[in-house]
């Protein structure tokens, strides 16, 4: 009778500890999945940089041109144009700031965190840095369509 006691002592201790083992591995798994879909993000918007800082420098020159623009078409509001011109160059500005902003606050070091605070910080950061993301497309979208049309 003791032997069995102790084999089914064992055998539970066993499958415990293999359920505790699996149970890590999942929660390191979802961490790592969330990560990864942040930092994808965070690649994207990367590569968008130089996009705004294009698009802010052709800005730059049709603001610096904008005579030439009036000579070809003199019914052109040109006070107005400058102002939208500002208005662009400020939401790549924004931007840009926006991302920088996000990419000092982001701490990717969860020593010390529980899956759930870990969990809980990855999904308000994957808000985050959807946001960015938001405001890039928009500014770069915007500004493109004004220097098409110049241009």
């Amino acid at each position: 009778m003791r032997l069995i006691t102790k084999n089914l002592v064992l055998s539970l201790s066993f499958i415990l500890m293999i359920a505790f083992l699996t149970s890590c591995n999942n929660e390191k798994a979802d961490q790592k999945k969330a990560q990864e879909e942040i930092m994808k993000d965070h690649d994207e918007l990367m590569a968008q940089m130089d996009k705004i800082m294009t698009n802010k420098s052709m800005l730059m020159k049709l603001e610096n041109h904008l005579d030439s623009l009036k000579m070809k078409d003199a019914a052109l509001d040109t006070a107005k144009l400058k102002l939208e011109i500002e208005a662009l160059k400020a939401d790549l500005a924004s931007s840009n700031d926006a991302m920088m902003t996000w990419m000092h606050r982001f701490n990717p070091d969860f020593t010390g965190k529980k899956h759930q605070e870990v969990m809980d910080y990855l999904k308000d950061q994957k808000i985050k840095v959807d946001s960015v993301k938001t405001i890039f497309n928009e500014s770069i979208s915007k500004s493109d369509a004004l220097i098409s049309k110049y241009n």
